[in-house]
């Protein structure tokens, strides 16, 4: 390996760290109260070195929204490779994308305004990585079609269509879940209901 390609995985190793720390501080005190001195503290860099990094907390938070969708849909694409069934395969997808990228921000005490700042300054990116996981969940179904593992022949739906529905009904739960196990319980029972609908 180069000097120059080691240098840059060091340095990208650290940004990550400090992404990781930053998702801790945000968490623990959220966004408003959070200052840039709390992360560079968490992250073991100094201010200035972390200003080098990042403009200013909102590019930060940006950055960290990005690498956590970017994360969440690495770990939700390894399990449509698996070797279980098609049906698992696509639930546990959905599941980890919900654990890596969902939960951390709403089991915080500040969820809710952590939400409403991804909203405020990050939408574009969520939407992007939610388009994304679409684009791989309706692959994993269109294969399987052919290969005869499930069927739409009975319901009248695209595969696009059928995982938009989804996930737009996940959404829904996940807006008037009152706790974390109600939340998994009932998307479990939502894409079971689905899936039982295309199953052979």
């Amino acid at each position: 390996m180069s000097k120059k390609k080691q240098s840059s995985n060091q340095k990208q190793a650290k940004k990550t760290s400090i992404l990781d720390a930053a998702a801790r501080v945000f968490a623990q005190y959220g966004f408003k109260r959070t200052t840039m001195s709390d992360i560079a503290d968490a992250g073991g860099v100094s201010r200035p070195a972390l200003y080098l990094m990042f403009d200013n907390k909102e590019h930060l938070f940006r950055e960290l929204a990005g690498y956590r969708v970017e994360l969440a849909l690495h770990n939700a694409k390894a399990e449509l490779v698996t070797n279980r069934v098609v049906t698992t395969r696509f639930i546990n997808a959905i599941k980890t994308f919900e654990k890596t990228y969902t939960e951390p921000v709403a089991n915080s005490p500040h969820g809710d305004e952590l939400i409403d700042v991804n909203r405020n300054l990050a939408a574009d990116i969520m939407t992007k990585g939610r388009a994304d996981l679409i684009l791989a969940l309706v692959k994993l179904l269109k294969n399987a079609d052919k290969s005869d593992e499930v069927s739409f022949q009975n319901i009248s739906l695209t595969h696009k269509g059928f995982v938009e529905l989804l996930l737009s009904s996940i959404d829904g739960i996940k807006k008037n879940s009152t706790s974390k196990a109600e939340y998994r319980k009932r998307t479990q029972q939502l894409m079971q209901i689905f899936l039982n609908a295309i199953q052979r």
